[in-house]
């Protein structure tokens, strides 16, 4: 399958991520720039909050909660709107920001697809990691059973009635997947895609317009720089792979950026570092695009929302990031304020915003979850300011802009220094998962993220993306300067055409620069996270035929059993066949072990359960594991390496080393 007949699931999902939000973004008063990053975030809420009310209400999961919820949102926005709009509103933040915002993000989007379609290879192809057996069953699991709600998400605790997960990522997949042709994985592989390059540029011209004003070298520029660091969106499109918490993480500037538009916290200086021919005609600068300070609280009200139903760490995320923000904008309030009431005002809401911030924290704490650190602490401190984590090749086009960002941005104060703080407490998480020893502290600090070293390096980039956009920014301004004073020394007036033509010249070589290094260094992880050959650690090309068998021989209301470790348990996304053991972790009943345990035998637990559990057909394949050498692996003796004629089964098809049985001996 190629990717060209993958277009309408990606068009759909596009569609998905804007069209809801839209209405409420558009009659909160929201224009521009504005109005697509607020429309993303609130679409992702309307998503998330109607998995969630959909069952409450007796509906099933589809596009009509969806819609309906929209409506709501969009008469709240208008509600919203007369209330908290400014009364010039209407000459700031217009729609013309979105043509150079357009350029930036037709950049940032090209060259992200041109590392992740290669490395993915076909949308039909798997990743092949241990979390995509669960999101691609769960997608399955959705639309068989028409809830999406994240408090019932059961499939791996058969016999629960309840059960957490964040489960909006799934809930849009399932709604792209009919034009996908009811395919998980190409409904997962579309929305990857999209997440990736469509989603994060747009969030990142967001945060850069509302920090920066609209010019348009900062927005195209923003939508460019996107694609420009390995951390994200690369880093977690092979790992895990971590669905949820990519959409989750880029959600994150559009609450920042809204944040920044409710309290302050622009650089304003950067709209006019000298005037050129790329500012002609604009407006003056409105940084927070006309709304009101009020709007923006219920612009970052609904991002924040949207952003932990996506993944409940990224509201932690938030946090983090938005501390010196919010600690900045106390100060500066108290400073300006004339009244002493109003200081302690600042005061009290500063500290109870805090408090409540650190009693979330410490009532969701996890424990260590076994990720060890492997680098010391100031080691990989190191790694992440120069955009290194985790053996990534130094990214040094990036790095090197974000220090221009960083010093030269704070010395002419075109830099917000709650920016650059963020932009080290973010490296400073990601040294404490990855550096710090294993213990109580390490925990507190980075078990709301598990202390997964991965999911913190992909962090980072949300604050390095605007402080490359800076120092890219002054870069061409002063090669802008220095070809103006040099033709003044030769007698002549500055050009400006050639003056344009160099620049734009520059501005190409610093973006596809930042495409080699880090970038290029991960390549070869994302062609061995989707690789479907004989050697893939989940499915393999076989496995994939005895599933088109399976299609075919098996009836729809089947149960399958199988090792999960082995890929059996992906026959549920790719036929839709019930698979017994849908994931390799899962908390499963006595029943299900007994059949792990002995059904081959014909054993007489296993056969109770299996007439018990429906379980009809068995799939074995060869001694390949998911992961070489887990014990987990070898839970399951009563469905894996099993002869042709085993004494409760018969042989029904078979692929190279797969097989597929039926339940005859019981």
């Amino acid at each position: 399958m190629s990717w060209i007949e993958a277009l309408p699931a990606i068009a759909v999902a596009i569609v998905l991520f804007v069209v809801p939000g839209a209405p409420f973004a558009l009659l909160l008063g929201l224009r521009g720039v504005a109005f697509l990053g607020v429309s993303v975030a609130a679409s992702v809420g309307i998503v998330g909050a109607a998995s969630i009310a959909a069952p409450l209400v007796g509906l099933e999961w589809g596009l009509l909660p969806v819609g309906i919820l929209a409506v709501v949102a969009g008469l709240v926005g208008f509600a919203l709107g007369r209330w908290a709009r400014r009364p010039s509103s209407r000459d700031a933040g217009g729609w013309s920001e979105l043509l150079p915002a357009a350029a930036g993000l037709a950049a940032g989007a090209a060259l992200i697809l041109a590392t992740l379609l290669p490395g993915m290879g076909s949308p039909r192809n798997p990743s092949q990691t241990y979390d995509a057996i669960f999101h691609l069953n769960a997608v399955r699991w959705i639309a068989d059973t028409g809830d999406a709600s994240p408090f019932h998400m059961t499939m791996t605790t058969p016999g629960a009635s309840s059960g957490f997960y964040p489960t909006t990522w799934h809930a849009f997949a399932t709604l792209v997947l009919p034009a996908a042709g009811s395919d998980p994985v190409v409904a997962a592989n579309s929305l990857a895609v999209v997440v990736a390059a469509v989603v994060w540029p747009v969030a990142c011209v967001f945060l850069a317009r509302m920090l920066f004003g609209p010019r348009p070298l900062v927005l195209a520029l923003a939508g460019a720089l996107s694609a420009g660091f390995a951390a994200f969106p690369y880093l977690l499109a092979w790992y895990g792979v971590l669905y949820p918490n990519s959409l989750a993480i880029a959600l994150v500037p559009v609450a920042l950026g809204s944040l920044v538009g409710a309290v302050g916290g622009s650089a304003p200086r950067l709209v006019g570092i000298t005037r050129r021919a790329d500012d002609a005609g604009l407006p003056p600068a409105r940084l927070d695009a006309g709304a009101s300070p009020l709007a923006w609280g219920v612009a970052t009200l609904v991002a924040v929302v949207a952003a932990t139903l996506a993944h409940p760490n990224a509201l932690f995320s938030i946090f983090v990031l938005s501390a010196p923000l919010v600690i900045a904008a106390a100060v500066r309030g108290v400073r300006t304020a004339t009244r002493p009431s109003r200081r302690v005002l600042i005061v009290a809401a500063t500290l109870a915003v805090f408090a409540v911030e650190a009693f979330t924290w410490s009532r969701f704490q996890t424990g260590d979850n076994g990720w060890p650190s492997v680098r010391p602490f100031y080691v990989s401190l190191a790694e992440a300011l120069r955009n290194s984590p985790l053996d990534i090749t130094v990214g040094w086009v990036v790095t090197l802009l974000v220090g221009i960002g960083v010093v030269g941005g704070l010395l002419l104060r075109r830099t917000p220094g709650w920016l650059v703080a963020s932009w080290l407490l973010a490296a400073t998480l990601f040294a404490f998962a990855n550096g710090w020893p294993e213990g109580p502290l390490r925990t507190a600090i980075t078990g709301l993220w598990y202390n997964d070293a991965f999911r913190l390096a992909a962090l980072g980039p949300v604050v390095a993306v605007p402080l490359a956009v800076v120092g890219l920014v002054l870069a061409l301004d002063w090669a802008g300067a220095g070809l103006d004073r040099l033709a003044r020394r030769r007698g002549a007036e500055p050009s400006a055409a050639l003056r344009a033509t160099v620049l734009s010249l520059v501005a190409a070589i610093a973006v596809v620069g930042t495409q080699f290094g880090a970038i290029r260094s991960i390549d070869g992880n994302l062609a061995d996270a989707y690789r479907l050959d004989a050697d893939s650690p989940s499915v393999n090309p076989d496995e994939l035929a005895l599933f088109d068998d399976v299609a075919e021989l098996v009836p729809e209301d089947a149960v399958i059993a199988g090792n999960p470790w082995n890929g059996s348990a992906l026959v549920y996304a790719f036929t839709g066949r019930q698979a017994l053991f849908p994931h390799v972790g899962g908390a499963y009943p006595e029943a299900h072990r007994a059949i792990a345990e002995g059904l081959a035998d014909g054993a007489p637990e296993a056969c109770a359960a299996a007439a018990e559990l429906g379980v009809t057909h068995v799939i074995d394949s060869d001694d390949r594991m998911l992961f070489i050498g887990d014990a987990r692996a070898e839970l399951y003796p009563g469905l894996t390496d099993l002869p042709r004629d085993p004494a409760a089964l018969s042989l029904l098809a078979e692929r190279g080393d797969a097989r597929l049985y039926e339940v005859t001996g019981c």
